[in-house]
């Protein structure tokens, strides 16, 4: 692994490069380790006893052949109170100075994830609010890579005024969220870029087991081939190229075909995912699918299978929360059939009930009909610790949007029950139900406890009903009570 080290102190009078000690850069100055049983690794000289301390926690290991090494410091205590982490292996001694417990979450994704606090609407109130030392964001450099590294580049930092504005909005604004009601510090390990697919995020080889998905590995390779050999002409053309502007512009296209990208299959996990594994965290937060909207059915065993690559690799099945994308892109007529956006979102709620820990919030009600990336980042972090402190921590009884239990035609009416009380805003918009003839129109609703009763004039025993059902639909559907949660899109059948 690479040597990101904090302080390291060394009595003897060189460094053995097969045997130095080695940790990566999650285990520096100002790190977040996850209460209960956190794991440090790393790499000392082969069969070399170490030890690892963090105030009176205590453990020690062998390096393995290879030098690796892993120890757990067990029954950890959420605390504020910083304190060294030492590594000790023969003559060499690692210190990561103030180091804190409590829980620690990855958050990953494309733009939306990657946007920072400074760009959102709240960012002058989070600048104005006091430092705190228990919220700390650690960003990983945007390093694609075309096989799996040992290390990232990035550093922990503490939340402040001067610090807050390039932390990632979503992320942060779900930390202090969950910080303010769990009354312990937050960590969040941030790696994130822009305009990626979800193909980057995972591993090779994570579709072995979707029927879906036969011979895409097979596919990946050819286009690597593919693409590497296009490369190669390139280059022989501009070696042969004498006129210095043509021969620019041929470097140019050249550069479009780098061997590595960040949307090249799974190399932002071999570069940005694959060296955190093991570093104990209490779950994952992912907001992305703008990229992969265009495939939306592909995109259940896509993600899918990169949730579950995630928690085979970190050994357990850990919460995986799902930003729900919200409106965007308004497109007319409005009761147009609309797969891409709309078709996503429900492929996200798939995930959520067919996936282990995956987990997912609502956003429907949020977003920019011209803006692909909204400002308004606060609630939509916030909801990410309402499922969290709901779902995970089990100290809140609501946190999910409401949900469709059921939905049935009674006479020339679709009734939906939804598994908690809800109430109409925006005078019911945003249902429609389908004629006997395959037209939609748009309805009518009434809500009455946990039933939504929608009609519309003169249709007669309609073939289906749908809510929010277009890429920025009218929504109006919102749990009853104090913290009126938007419902999802839904629709009666496909």
């Amino acid at each position: 692994m690479l040597p990101r080290l904090a302080t390291l102190v060394l009595c003897c009078s060189a460094l053995v490069s097969a045997g130095e000690l080695k940790l990566i850069s999650l285990f520096s100055d100002h790190a977040v380790l996850q209460a209960g049983d956190a794991a440090v690794f790393g790499k000392a000289h082969p069969g070399s006893k170490v030890s690892v301390k963090l105030g009176s926690a205590e453990a020690t290991t062998t390096a393995g052949a290879d030098g690796k090494w892993r120890a757990t410091l067990a029954g950890l205590k959420p605390t504020e109170q910083g304190q060294d982490l030492v590594v000790s292996s023969g003559e060499e001694t690692f210190t990561a100075r103030d180091v804190i417990v409590g829980e620690v979450w990855i958050g990953s994704g494309q733009s939306n994830m990657e946007w920072t606090v400074g760009r959102t609407a709240a960012a002058a109130d989070a600048k104005s609010r006091p430092a705190d030392a228990g919220l700390r964001v650690f960003t990983v450099a945007r390093t694609p890579k075309a096989e799996p590294v040992e290390d990232v580049q990035g550093s922990w930092k503490l939340a402040a005024p001067d610090t807050v504005e390039s932390f990632t909005a979503t992320g942060f604004y779900f930390a202090r969220e969950l910080r303010a009601n769990l009354k312990q510090p937050v960590g969040v390990i941030h790696t994130s870029i822009g305009g990626t697919r979800a193909e980057a995020w995972g591993p090779k080889g994570m579709y072995a087991d979707v029927p879906d998905a036969k011979d895409f590995d097979a596919k990946e390779a050819a286009s690597m081939k593919a693409r590497a050999a296009a490369l190669e002409k390139l280059q022989a053309k501009i070696a042969a190229e004498k006129d210095k502007a043509a021969a620019a512009k041929l470097r140019q296209d050249a550069g479009k075909l780098a061997p590595v990208w960040s949307n090249g299959p799974h190399m932002n996990w071999n570069g940005m995912v694959a060296p955190l594994v093991g570093y104990s965290v209490r779950g994952a937060l992912w907001y992305q699918g703008e990229s992969n909207a265009g495939q939306p059915e592909a995109y259940k065993w896509v993600l899918g299978s990169m949730i579950k690559s995630w928690q085979k690799a970190w050994g357990q099945e850990f919460p995986f929360i799902v930003v729900q994308l919200p409106r965007f892109m308004a497109k007319k007529p409005e009761l147009a059939v609309e797969e891409g956006w709309p078709a996503i979102r429900e492929s996200m709620e798939w995930i959520a009930d067919n996936v282990p820990g995956a987990m997912m919030t609502v956003n429907i009600d949020l977003g920019e009909e011209k803006d692909i990336h909204p400002k308004d980042k606060l609630p939509v972090g916030e909801r990410l610790a309402y499922v969290a402190l709901q779902r995970v921590y089990k100290s809140r009884t609501d946190g999910e949007a409401p949900r469709v239990k059921k939905a049935e035609r009674q006479g020339d009416a679709f009734v939906l029950t939804y598994d908690r009380a809800v109430t109409l805003n925006n005078d019911g918009k945003g249902f429609a139900l389908k004629t006997a003839d395959g037209k939609w129109v748009f309805a009518q609703a009434k809500a009455d406890g946990t039933r939504v009763t929608v009609t519309a004039a003169g249709v007669k025993e309609p073939k289906e009903v749908r809510y929010a059902w277009a890429n920025f639909p009218e929504v109006s559907v919102f749990s009853a009570g104090k913290d009126g949660l938007p419902a999802g899109p839904y629709r009666s059948s496909k």
